[in-house]
This record gives C-alpha cells, sequence and structure tokens, in this order.
C-alpha cells in the first residue's frame, strides 16, 4: 500500500578538485546533485551521511557527491563552506539551496525535493497538486482522488501528494483505508509538516465515527435545547464527517460565543482540529479564523 521503497543502489561518489566540474556540474545538467560537505572529525557529519545516503538510494534522478574538507580544502573555499556539514543542492550548474549542521531527515527530505524539482527534465505534478486541492476544497473526493493518484504515480515520494491522497480518501468516505495507508509509512515520513493535515483528517473522520448517522437526532436535541453544548459538539463532528465542514465550524463558533470555557475550552480545542484538517489556505477556513478572532478578542 504505498510504501515509500528505497532503491537498491545509489549514485554516490567522492569528490576532488579534478573530478569536481565533470561530477558535479557537468552531471547537474541531467540530474539532480547533493554535494555534502564533511571531515573525518566531524560528528554530526557523521549523523547526516547516512540519511543523505538513504535519501538519495531512493532517488534514481539525483547523485550524492561527498567532498572531504581535510583533503580537499581549495573547493571548500571556491564555494565558501565555513564548518561541516554544509551540503548544497546543485541543479543544471547552479545552486538551488543548501543548508549547515545535521538536520532531521524530514527536513533534509524537503531540501532534496526542492533540488530534485529543479533538476533537468523532472516531472512537474503542481497543476495536479492544485486540481486535488481544488476538489478537497470543493468537498469532491472522487475528483481529488484521480489527481493525487495521478500525482503518485508521478513522483511516489510527494510528501504533498500522500498528504491529498489521505485526505481524498477521508472524504470519500474510506476512513478505514485512508488510517491503513498511514500505518504504511515510515515514522520520518509521517513526521513531515505536510503530512499534518492528513493525519489530523484520519483522527476527525475516526473521532466522529462514533456519531455516524446520528446527524438528524443531534439536530434535533441542539434544536430543543440550544443550550446543549455537548450535543452541539457532538453534531460538529458528525457534519465534518458527512462532509459539511462549514456548518460544523459555524456550530463551534457558536458555542464559543455561548460559552468559550466550556469543558476546558473544547469548542476551541476541536475547531483548531478542523482547521488543520482542512489546510489553513480552505476558504471555510480563512472565514472560520477571521470569526473566531473576532469572538475572542472583542
Amino acid at each position: 500500500m504505498m510504501e515509500i521503497a528505497a532503491a537498491p543502489t545509489a549514485d554516490i561518489i567522492d569528490i576532488t578538485p579534478q573530478n569536481f566540474m565533470s561530477e558535479v556540474i557537468e552531471t547537474s545538467r541531467n540530474k539532480g546533485v547533493i554535494v555534502q560537505f564533511w571531515a573525518p572529525w566531524c560528528g554530526p557529519c557523521k549523523q547526516l551521511g547516512p540519511i543523505l545516503e538513504k535519501i538519495v538510494a531512493e532517488q534514481p534522478d539525483l547523485r550524492l557527491a561527498r567532498v572531504n574538507i581535510d583533503d580537499n580544502p581549495e573547493i571548500a573555499a571556491q564555494l565558501r563552506v565555513q564548518s561541516v556539514p554544509t551540503v548544497y543542492g546543485i541543479a543544471d550548474g547552479r545552486p538551488v539551496d543548501a543548508f549547515t549542521g545535521a538536520q532531521p531527515e524530514s527536513t533534509v527530505r524537503q531540501f532534496i525535493e526542492k533540488v530534485v524539482a529543479a533538476a533537468p527534465g523532472a516531472p512537474d505534478i503542481t497543476d495536479l497538486l492544485e486540481v486535488g486541492r481544488t476538489a478537497l476544497d470543493e468537498n469532491d473526493g472522487a475528483a481529488a482522488l484521480t489527481a493525487f493518484q495521478e500525482a503518485l504515480a508521478t513522483i511516489p515520494e510527494s510528501a504533498d501528494a500522500m498528504s491529498g491522497f489521505v485526505r481524498a480518501l477521508v472524504t470519500s468516505g474510506e476512513c478505514e483505508q485512508a488510517r491503513e495507508v498511514l500505518d504504511s509509512l515510515e515514522e520520518d515520513f509521517l513526521l513531515r509538516p505536510e503530512m499534518r493535515e492528513a493525519i489530523a483528517a484520519v483522527e476527525i473522520a475516526e473521532q466522529a465515527g462514533a456519531h455516524s448517522g446520528e446527524t438528524a437526532s443531534l439536530q434535533a436535541a441542539v434544536e430543543a435545547d440550544p443550550d446543549n453544548l455537548q450535543a452541539r459538539q457532538d453534531l460538529a463532528l458528525a457534519l465534518f464527517a458527512d462532509g459539511s465542514a462549514r456548518e460544523a465550524m459555524d456550530m463551534l463558533l457558536t458555542s464559543l460565543q455561548r460559552d468559550p470555557e466550556w469543558n476546558e475550552g473544547a469548542a476551541k480545542t476541536q475547531l483548531l482540529a478542523f482547521f488543520e484538517a482542512l489546510g489553513a489556505p480552505h476558504p471555510d477556513v480563512i472565514k472560520a479564523r477571521r470569526k473566531l478572532s473576532t469572538y475572542l478578542f472583542s
């Protein structure tokens, strides 16, 4: 189920002044090149090196070029390397980005994705991601699934595409399958910022499952007693699970107006979870955030 699989071999080479132009600059005109400046005495280098090698092994169109600064100080000086580890991303003969110091795998992956995207001939899934996000905003799970599946088929390691795919499953009512996809992913992949919305969406869908099919009865309970904040809380979850995100957030906003401190601020906590699941750019989230600010600070 959508595993992030490692390739059996990696394009890794040690760089000297004699081969820098051919193995880094010229190679970068065909594929992305990650240039790792390191030293044998550098502790953080020993932490970062295996992470870089692991990720590069997953990317057939990526090279890891290692530069030992003790043996090749002239290369380090040319690129103004002042400390190790320092890592440059090179695409089409030009630097794309750089970072210094040991970084967590999630951060390194984001850096490498930027380099891969800038490499000549790199596949572009920007339009597919946009189509998928628009479909999610319109609660069209089928269209979103199609777009994100195509994006994953093009770039299987894309966290944006995977996050959208999981959210599309939730929107389509396939919560169990969405959970299976999350459970199949590596922990480091799940920790990436792009996956937060997907994880939140699945957790809310699972939480809302307890109120599946109860929308009508909960609506009646709220109408009978508008101050029944527990019924409002449960109704918000049921509405969200049914795809009525705007109505769900409005229900919680009304609860906040009535008693913002009820159940230790449960309405606000749930509302923020909805924001996380839908994503900050979602038009309904933008409107709800404005209302929330008005209620809290007026």
